[in-house]
């Protein structure tokens, strides 16, 4: 299971209404508990399994975030 940081391919599957963005999704932001910068890939929410491009695709929730990530799941 790998954690989806393709944006163009998170833009594609929230154009089909399989995920939607939260107002930080694609942008940098600072970490809650260090001062380092990332991009955030996370969502507002999701379907839980889902199929995109014949790849299967899920939303999971990872222990200390507070939103969830678009998975690939084998």
């Amino acid at each position: 299971m790998e954690i989806v940081k393709n944006l163009n391919t998170l833009k594609a599957m929230a154009k089909r209404g399989l995920v939607e963005f939260c107002d930080q999704t694609g942008f940098k932001i600072r970490g809650l508990y260090s001062r380092d910068t990332f991009t955030c890939y996370y969502v507002w929410e999701g379907k839980d399994r889902f199929e995109y491009k014949g790849q299967n695709y899920g939303i999971k929730y990872f222990d200390g975030c507070f939103y969830p990530y678009v998975v690939k799941l084998n």
